[in-house]
C-alpha cells in the first residue's frame, strides 16, 4: 500500500490541513501547503514564523520626511521631527502664526519653524511694533536701506564703491594697501563709487586678467599660423607669402629667373618660365635641340640652331630635309635581281643563287660540299642536287642502307659499310661471308701415321695400332714458330690457337679490323681506319670524336652592339639593332656603327673572293625543295 504525505482518506483524495497548532506569530496568517504550511506575514514582520521584525527605515528611505530622523521598532518605526513638523511621517507643518503676536495691520506669514510679520508701510520691525525709520530715504547711492528690528533705527547696505552710515563716502579702491585690484600691472583709476584699470597691451578685463588672444580675430592671411604672445602675435607665413599679417604674395618673378627672353608667372611659391621657341627648361636655360628628333633624312648631318636646324645632304641627296635621292638604278644595272637605289650609289638583291656586285655570278651551292657518304654534289640555280652513291639514299644522302639486314655472314658478325659490308668470321671460318670452314688438317698436325679429322675451329687425330703417344700428337712445340702475327699462341703440342689484339682478326690475327665500317663518323665526316681503331677528319663547323658536335660559332660574341647571333653550320648569322649593321669579314665588324646595310645590301666596295668567302662563311645552302636566304 502506498501511502501519500499530507494526504488522507481511501485515495489519499483530501489534503491534510497542516495549519491547526500553527507556529505564525505577530499576526501571521497561516496558509496550508502539501504536507506543510507557510506564514502570510504582515508588512512589519518577516520569516518564516513572522518573528523577524522588519527594518522600514532600510526598506524606506524617505519614510520620515522634511528632516525627520527615523527610528526602527518592533512591529513599526517612529519618526523624531525637526522643529515646525509634525506627524507620523513628519509631512506636516506646524502653523506657528496660531501663537504669533504681529502688531494688528500686519500679516502673519508661516514659516517653517517660525513665522514673520509682513509689515504695512511706514512699520517694521520683528512684529511690525516699530516706526520704519527707512520712509525718509536716509541712504544714498542706491544703498540697500533695513530698520533694525530691534530699535528701528535705519542701515544702509552700501553699493560697491561706497561706504559711510548713509553710502555718502566714496572708497579709494586704490588706495587700499597691498590690494591694487588691477592684474599684470595695470593702473588703478579711482573714480565716483568705483574704479577702473587702464590695462598695458594685450591685456583686458575689468581688473586687466584676461590676456587678450590676438590670434582670436584671424589676423594671419593665406592659411598663415598665428602664435599668439602678449600685447601681439606672430604669423608664420605659408611658402610663398611675408608680411606682418603673410598678406603679401612674395613675387618669385622679381629676380628675373628665366632667361633667354622667358616669360617669367609668378605662382604661389613658385613661378613659371613661359619659353620662347627654342628654348626649355625651368628658367628657359636650355637650347632645344632641334636636331633631337633627326629631322634631316638619308645621313644628312644636323646643325642645331636657336629655334630650328639646318640640314648638310650627304651626297647625292638635297631638299630641306635630304628627302630628295638620286636614282641611281636607272638604267638597271642588276642582271639577276633587283636595283635598290642608294646614297649616291646603288645596290643590287640578288635573286636566290646569284651573288656579286651586279649580281652576275651564280652561287655555288656545292662548295660546302653538302652530300655525305660520297655523294657527288651538283650545282643548280639556287639550290643543288646530290647524287648519291649506291647504298645510300636522302636529299644529302644521310640515308645509308643496311648492307647487313639479309644475314649475308653465315658464320661471322656483319659490319655495315656504304653499299658494301664486311664479315668478321667465327673461329675456325673464312671467306668473304664466313662460309668456308678452315681445314686445319692443311698444315698436317697429326704425326706418326695418324689420319687428321677437320673439325670446326679445329681437328682431331686417329692414330694407327701400335704404340703410340695416346694422342700420337706430334711432340713438336707449334707455337714455337710464332704463328701468332698480332696476338698470343696458346696450345703448342696439341696444335696452337691465336688470341689476337684488339683491332686484328684473323687465324694468325693477320688481318687489321677496319673500325670505319661502321660508319661511326658523323655529319660528313672522313673515317680514317687506325690499329684497334679511326680518327674522324670533321667538315668544318663540326668537332668531336665522331664529329657529332655542330661548333657554336656564337660562343665568342661576335655580333657586336648587342647584335643577336644565330649559330649556322660552319658559320654564324648576326641580326643587328639598328643603327648598327654589317657582318664579320675584312674591314668590317659585326653590328658596327657605318658598317652599311646587312650582306649582299652592302654598296660598299669589296672584291668577288671576299663576297665568296663571306658568303662561304655564312654556310649558305639551298636545295630544290628550301626557301633561299634572302639575308645573312
Amino acid at each position: 500500500m502506498l501511502l501519500f504525505l499530507g494526504f488522507e482518506g481511501v485515495t489519499c483524495e483530501r489534503n491534510i490541513d497542516d495549519c491547526p497548532n500553527h507556529k505564525c506569530q505577530n499576526g501571521g496568517v497561516c496558509v496550508d501547503g502539501v504536507n506543510t504550511y507557510n506564514c502570510r506575514c504582515p508588512p512589519q514582520w518577516t520569516g518564516q514564523f513572522c518573528t523577524e521584525d522588519v527594518d522600514e527605515c532600510l526598506l524606506q528611505p524617505n519614510a520620515c520626511q522634511n528632516g525627520g530622523t527615523c527610528t526602527n521598532r518592533n512591529g513599526g518605526y517612529g519618526c523624531v521631527c525637526v522643529n515646525g513638523w509634525s506627524g507620523d511621517d513628519c509631512s506636516e507643518n506646524i502653523d506657528d502664526c496660531a501663537f504669533a503676536s504681529c502688531t494688528p495691520g500686519s500679516t502673519c506669514i508661516d514659516r517653517v519653524a517660525s513665522f514673520s510679520c509682513m509689515c504695512p508701510e511706514g512699520k517694521a520691525g520683528l512684529l511690525c511694533h516699530l516706526d520704519d525709520a527707512c520712509i525718509s530715504n536716509p541712504c544714498h547711492k542706491g544703498a540697500l536701506c533695513d530698520t533694525n528690528p530691534l530699535n528701528g533705527q535705519y542701515i544702509c547696505t552700501c553699493p560697491q564703491g561706497y561706504k559711510g552710515s548713509d553710502c555718502t563716502e566714496d572708497v579709494d579702491e586704490c588706495a587700499m594697501a597691498n590690494s591694487n585690484p588691477c592684474e599684470h600691472a595695470g593702473k588703478c583709476v579711482n573714480t565716483d563709487g568705483a574704479f577702473h584699470c587702464e590695462c598695458l597691451k594685450g591685456y583686458a578685463g575689468p581688473r586687466c586678467e584676461m590676456d587678450i588672444n590676438e590670434c582670436h580675430s584671424d589676423p594671419c592671411k593665406n592659411d598663415a599660423t598665428c602664435l599668439d604672445k602678449i600685447g601681439g602675435f606672430t604669423c608664420l607665413c605659408m611658402p610663398g607669402f611675408k608680411g606682418v599679417h603673410c598678406e603679401l604674395e612674395i613675387n618669385e618673378c622679381q629676380s628675373n629667373p628665366c632667361v633667354n627672353n622667358g616669360q617669367c608667372v609668378d605662382k604661389v611659391n613658385r613661378f613659371q618660365c613661359l619659353c620662347p621657341p627654342g628654348f626649355t627648361g625651368p628658367v628657359c636655360q636650355i637650347d632645344i635641340d632641334d636636331c633631337s628628333s633627326t629631322p634631316c633624312l638619308n645621313g644628312a648631318k644636323c646643325i642645331d640652331h636657336p629655334n630650328g636646324y639646318e640640314c648638310q645632304c650627304a651626297t647625292g641627296f638635297t631638299g630641306v630635309l635630304c628627302e630628295e635621292n638620286i636614282d641611281n638604278c636607272d638604267p638597271d644595272p642588276c642582271h639577276h635581281g633587283q636595283c635598290q637605289d642608294g646614297i649616291d650609289s646603288y645596290t643590287c638583291i640578288c635573286n636566290p643563287g646569284y651573288m656579286g656586285a651586279i649580281c652576275s655570278d651564280q652561287i655555288d651551292e656545292c662548295y660546302s660540299s653538302p652530300c655525305l657518304n660520297e655523294g657527288r654534289c651538283i650545282d643548280l640555280v639556287n639550290g643543288y642536287q646530290c647524287n648519291c652513291q649506291p647504298g645510300t639514299s636522302g636529299v644529302n644522302c644521310e640515308i645509308n642502307f643496311d648492307d647487313c639486314a639479309s644475314n649475308p655472314c653465315v658464320h661471322g658478325v656483319c659490319m655495315d659499310g656504304i653499299n658494301r659490308y664486311s664479315c668478321v668470321c667465327s673461329p675456325g671460318f673464312t671467306g668473304q661471308r664466313c662460309n668456308i670452314d678452315i681445314d686445319e688438317c692443311a698444315s698436317n698436325p697429326c704425326r706418326k701415321g695418324a689420319t687428321c679429322i677437320n673439325d670446326v675451329n679445329g681437328f682431331r687425330c686417329i692414330c694407327p695400332e701400335g704404340p703410340h703417344h695416346p694422342s700420337c700428337y706430334s711432340q713438336v712445340n707449334e707455337c714455337l714458330s710464332n704463328p701468332c702475327v698480332h696476338g698470343n699462341c696458346t696450345g703448342g703440342l696439341t696444335g696452337y690457337k691465336c688470341l689476337c689484339d684488339a683491332g686484328w682478326v684473323g687465324i694468325n690475327c693477320e688481318v687489321d679490323k677496319n673500325e670505319c665500317l661502321s660508319n661511326p663518323c658523323q655529319n660528313g665526316g672522313t673515317c680514317d681506319n687506325l690499329v684497334n681503331g679511326y680518327r674522324c677528319t670533321c667538315k668544318k663547323g663540326f668537332k668531336g670524336y665522331n664529329c657529332q658536335v655542330n661548333i657554336d660559332e656564337c660562343a665568342s660574341n661576335p655580333c657586336l652592339n648587342q647584335g643577336t647571333c644565330f649559330d649556322d653550320v660552319s658559320g654564324y648569322t648576326c641580326h643587328c639593332v639598328l643603327p648598327y649593321t654589317g657582318s664579320t669579314r675584312t674591314g668590317l665588324s659585326a653590328c658596327s656603327l657605318g658598317a652599311g646595310p646587312p650582306l649582299m645590301k652592302q654598296s660598299v666596295p669589296v672584291t668577288e673572293p671576299e663576297i665568296k668567302k663571306c658568303l662561304l662563311n655564312k654556310q649558305m645552302m639551298f636545295s630544290s625543295n628550301q626557301n633561299p636566304a634572302k639575308e645573312l
